[in-house]
């Protein structure tokens, strides 16, 4: 899942968060009576996310989400704004937390006989931030915070709609019986039919 994908990122699987949302739009206007979320992906990036959270959690009529997948991460999140949430049972949900994969390159520097030397305004020893081969301690700090106001949201989206437990929002994804436990989903169907007939008995 990303913003503003390039053709070959969504010819190799990937999915644009303006394509969910213009398919959401799409269907309000036909007056769609419920919407059902079909979910496989594990996740993908922050930009954009919240948005189409956003945009599920506003509709007013019923609305599911259903994987045989994985509907892990951002994917989650957008999950998370249905009234409910469904699985198969080998399907794999959860990974509430956010990442930067950072890789620290300063001893391959090294060897190459490399320098990071940016040049920067006087005030922004921010600015270069994951530019060079390792990070200052102030960088990290700077990162961290960012990545944690990424968590506080996705956190606050989930603890909307579901009692979730602080122990399973540690990064972690779960099968769905164990999902079903955590309250990270409300049942676990054989089929997609199963599905759509309880959003159905929802209208």
């Amino acid at each position: 899942l990303g913003k503003g994908l390039s053709p070959i990122e969504k010819s190799c699987g990937s999915t644009d968060y303006e394509q969910i949302a213009d398919e959401i739009e799409d269907a309000s206007e036909m007056g769609v009576r419920g919407l059902m979320l079909e979910i496989s992906s594990p996740g993908g990036t922050v930009v954009g996310n919240h948005e189409i959270a956003e945009l599920v959690q506003s509709l007013e009529i019923p609305t599911l989400a259903y994987s045989d997948d994985m509907a892990c991460s951002a994917a989650y999140n957008i999950a998370a704004s249905c009234d409910t949430i469904v699985g198969a049972p080998s399907s794999t949900w959860g990974s509430v937390g956010c990442i930067i994969p950072w890789e620290d390159e300063s001893i391959m520097w090294e060897i190459e006989g490399r320098r990071f030397d940016p040049i920067t305004n006087a005030e922004g020893d921010l600015k270069s931030a994951m530019h060079g081969p390792s990070l200052t301690p102030e960088q990290r700090a700077s990162l961290e915070q960012y990545v944690q106001d990424a968590f506080e949201m996705f956190r606050g989206n989930v603890l909307r709609n579901r009692a979730v437990p602080d122990d399973a929002m540690r990064g972690q994804s779960f099968f769905a019986p164990r999902a079903l436990q955590n309250n990270l989903i409300d049942a676990i169907v054989q089929t997609e039919e199963e599905a759509y007939q309880m959003l159905l008995g929802k209208l």
